[in-house]
């Protein structure tokens, strides 16, 4: 592939191309000379393949939301506790350069600790609480197609995302490819529920054994005042999850629920946090090389 020289004056992005990952200098790629926009103060960074076009409209969705609603997740489980209890499990992975995808308003991302955090998400919205709440370089990208380099983070995060992927293979792939080599992938997700265990997770957490009849009652109101509709992409098992990973050479070194861990601040048993590591591709060509693999 041929670069573009760089033209003089030019100021070069923290981000690349999310197609061809050429370098990018005021928002204008290199090699294929596309010139991306800012919206809302915010590089729109979005990928032009057509298998992606659906895109802008769930951005959309989620523009709306967060026009809005504040604290738009808290009753699906991102408590000031859960907040806490993840911002120390990703600290204990990397407090290096780091990123989060679909970091929403920023309320993870500003209790993150790192020497460098970026942030992407399809909603320029979101993006612009995040980044006055975290200070993060942000951008509206897809999983599908981030706007970085190779081997360029030493963790990279996600809460509750896995499941909106338009592509889960081609989403894990790109971030196994932008993490260095055992580079931490830490990602929470919701596995499939039936509408009996959703009723019963709403009874454990507003009425039973510990009444919470104004928590309740705040609930009720999200539900009919303005309430979310998601556009969920696909429903995970503990292990098709687990397998989504794997075969993108994303390692999962633990699994965290209330079932391995009944202390952990998770809104139900349905919730899982994947605790994973990119494989070494010396180690692996090492592995192959000895019969091991």
């Amino acid at each position: 592939m041929q670069v573009a020289k760089r033209t003089p004056g030019k100021t070069r992005s923290a981000f690349v191309c999310p197609d061809c990952r050429s370098s990018l200098h005021d928002l204008t790629c290199d090699c294929c000379q596309v010139r991306y926009e800012i919206v809302e103060g915010i590089p729109n960074l979005l990928s032009r393949d057509g298998r992606f076009k659906s895109a802008r409209s769930i951005g959309s969705v989620y523009d709306y939301i967060y026009s809005h609603r504040r604290s738009v997740w808290e009753d699906q489980g991102r408590t000031p506790e859960f907040i806490e209890y993840f911002a120390a499990l990703a600290a204990a992975r990397s407090t290096g350069r780091i990123l989060e995808i679909g970091c929403g308003e920023g309320i993870l991302l500003a209790r993150l600790q790192a020497r460098e955090k970026l942030a992407v998400d399809i909603s320029a919205k979101a993006l612009q609480l995040a980044r006055s709440r975290s200070g993060a370089e942000c951008a509206v990208a897809l999983a599908e197609r981030l706007p970085f380099a190779d081997s360029e983070f030493d963790a990279v995060f996600s809460v509750g995302v896995m499941e909106h992927f338009l592509d889960e293979n081609a989403a894990c792939a790109e971030i196994s490819r932008i993490l260095k080599p055992r580079g931490a992938y830490v990602a929470l997700i919701h596995t499939a529920r039936t509408r009996a265990q959703e009723l019963q997770q709403k009874i454990r957490k507003y009425l039973f054994p510990r009444p919470r009849p104004l928590a309740f009652a705040k609930w009720l109101q999200t539900k009919v005042y303005r309430p979310i509709h998601q556009p969920i992409q696909r429903s995970y098992t503990l292990e098709t999850g687990r397998a989504c990973l794997r075969r993108h050479g994303l390692e999962v070194e633990r699994v965290i629920s209330l079932a391995t861990d009944p202390g952990a601040p998770l809104v139900g048993p349905h919730v899982v946090i994947y605790v994973a590591r990119r494989a070494d591709p010396a180690g692996v060509a090492r592995g192959i090389r000895s019969g091991a693999v």
